[in-house]
């Protein structure tokens, strides 16, 4: 294909940005699709500048092909086609991915023009099928529901017509995810002591530290290895090395974080690992002024559990609700009054049933779609 190709037609142009001004205006769009909101996540625009320009600590194992529509010379909708070699040599499925996928409303024959390019440069390349809305450190699902609603940290607060450009694309819906919610009450507290207690007996043999009790740098490398076992034939998950989290991670050092995440021991030997977050909307969020956000949202009052993996040898020991207690109370610890538990597939029964023993409960839905070629 052409470096540059374009569709023309009722002045809708589907490009490939490749400049650095064209890639500035590719990661301006949000503010444009989400800037009416009264509270949003903007995207860390150097941060897909890196990864569109292979400057991207996972560049090495990505192929990422932007694309933007424009109609009279304005970009309404983009989205980035990925072949990711290490996702496609760990699965053995020729799959490709799409992400960064945003869109103006009411520009349902731009879009289409520009998914259609997308998906058909996947196919040309060899990819199989193609999928949206999950890739590992790259992409979240869709939101399926709380749209005018801030969404937990990384996730989506996507508009509702975005559900409707994929089902017009072709695309099915492959999975459904949940995000979880407990309230930091008294009695729900007094639970986490009993199971974090309930750990430390000696004959349990778990012990839990903090990622600053364990050191941080050694937490990140530990958190790696732990996340890589736990997540082997987890849906959607390939491989990250250290090398590629300790640069994502290692800025975090000096935040809660180090306080929030926990490593699991057993006999010395680490098996389990959480990383979790503080109410990162008082510094990240663009929140309208005089805009007030309910508590289990944000506003400094939601830490967020994010990920949390148990190697399979010491699966069924309470490893998980011990280090999700630990890190809960820990946010109750610096006055956060909720604590998200984020994000589960639909069909993951045994992390459903750690988040309804810690109390908590559903409070967003999300969407990944994929297309069969």
């Amino acid at each position: 294909m052409a470096a540059n190709p374009k569709v023309t037609g009722d002045t809708i142009s589907v490009e490939r940005p490749t400049s650095r001004e064209q890639l500035d205006e590719f990661a301006r769009l949000p503010f444009q699709v989400y800037d009416a909101r009264d509270a949003w996540w903007p995207p860390d625009m150097q941060n897909e500048i890196d990864l569109l320009s292979r400057r991207s600590p996972l560049s090495a194992c990505l192929e990422v092909t932007p694309f933007c529509a424009r109609r009279a010379g304005r970009v309404v909708a983009r989205v980035s086609a990925v072949i990711n070699r290490r996702y496609i040599e760990h699965w053995n499925e020729q799959l490709g991915q799409l992400i960064h996928f945003e869109a103006l409303e009411g520009e349902d024959i731009a879009i289409a023009a520009m998914l259609d390019q997308a998906v058909q440069s996947l196919r040309e390349r060899g990819m199989r099928a193609v999928r949206s809305g999950f890739a590992a450190f790259l992409d979240y699902p869709y939101a399926i529901d709380n749209y005018d609603l801030l969404p937990s940290f990384l996730l989506r607060g996507n508009p509702p017509a975005y559900h409707r450009y994929f089902k017009e694309a072709g695309f099915v819906t492959e999975k459904g995810q949940v995000d979880y919610t407990a309230p930091l009450v008294p009695e729900i507290l007094a639970r986490y002591r009993r199971m974090a207690d309930a750990a430390a007996m000696a004959g349990a043999g778990i012990a839990i530290q903090s990622w600053r009790e364990f050191g941080f740098l050694a937490a990140i490398d530990a958190w790696t290895d732990v996340t890589n076992s736990a997540f082997d034939r987890h849906w959607g998950w390939n491989p990250v090395t250290r090398a590629e989290a300790r640069p994502m991670l290692t800025s975090l050092w000096g935040t809660p974080v180090a306080d929030l995440s926990m490593l699991a021991s057993i006999d010395g030997q680490c098996v389990g690992a959480v990383f979790s977050v503080p109410d990162f909307s008082t510094a990240l969020a663009r929140v309208r002024r005089g805009a007030r956000l309910e508590p289990e949202r944000g506003g400094g009052t939601r830490g967020a559990l994010i990920n949390i993996g148990v190697v399979a040898r010491a699966r069924g020991r309470g490893v998980a609700l011990a280090m999700a207690a630990r890190s809960f109370l820990a946010m109750a610890q610096r006055k956060m009054r909720f604590a998200g538990y984020t994000l589960v597939l639909d069909d993951n029964w045994a992390s459903r049933r750690t988040a309804l023993s810690l109390g908590a409960h559903v409070t967003g839905n999300f969407l990944t779609y994929r297309r069969d070629l």
